[in-house]
């Protein structure tokens, strides 16, 4: 029994290793997410464009209203702006035409004729901005069946095509097309 025992103690310290093969996964995948969810971000702020109604003559604020009015028809970039926030769009504009008709340039404006301005400008840039089919969204998720989350990006304008698409289809398995003459509950 000593000899063993005296064996053991001439045994070396154990050698800690860097880590196991999951260890190595971990960290690999950690550092994957961590590059994935950068370019995400930079490619996110490739994709920001300036504010859309910015403009200091009448002149050039007439060729941003029609511009915005346009985009906001089937197929534009603001398509999507719901009908209430169309009107308060179509508000604001008229009260911004208004005032550059008044005035002709923001130099000529007063403060408080400025102010008005701006809030009106603010309130269709931020309806612009929030309905931009361009607008980048992205979210971090687990998959269905892990653990592990996953960053994912998508446009404004394909979550809003999916939605539709999603609700055009249900609205489809609500009302089955009629067969044989026959519709079903009729």
């Amino acid at each position: 029994m000593i000899g063993v025992i005296g064996r053991l103690r001439e045994c070396p310290a154990p050698v800690k290793t860097h880590g196991s093969g999951v260890d190595d996964m971990k960290r690999f995948v950690l550092m994957s997410l961590v590059a994935l969810a950068a370019a995400s971000s930079i490619a996110a702020k490739e994709n920001y464009k300036e504010q859309a109604v910015k403009a200091d003559t009448k002149e050039a604020f007439t060729d941003v209203a029609t511009t915005v009015r346009k985009e906001m028809e089937d197929g534009g970039r603001y398509e999507y702006v719901k009908p209430k926030e169309r009107e308060q769009v179509e508000q604001n504009l008229n009260l911004m035409g208004t005032l550059f008709d008044k005035y002709g340039t923001v130099q000529a404006m007063s403060e408080d004729t400025k102010v008005k301005l701006f809030n009106a400008q603010e309130v269709v840039n931020s309806i612009l901005t929030l309905r931009d089919r361009d607008r980048v969204i992205c979210k971090k998720d687990a998959p269905l069946g892990s653990h592990i989350p996953v960053v994912s990006c998508h446009t404004y304008g394909q979550a809003e095509d999916a939605r539709r698409g999603t609700q055009r289809q249900l609205d489809d398995w609500k009302h089955p097309p009629c067969t044989g003459g026959m519709c079903a509950g009729h």
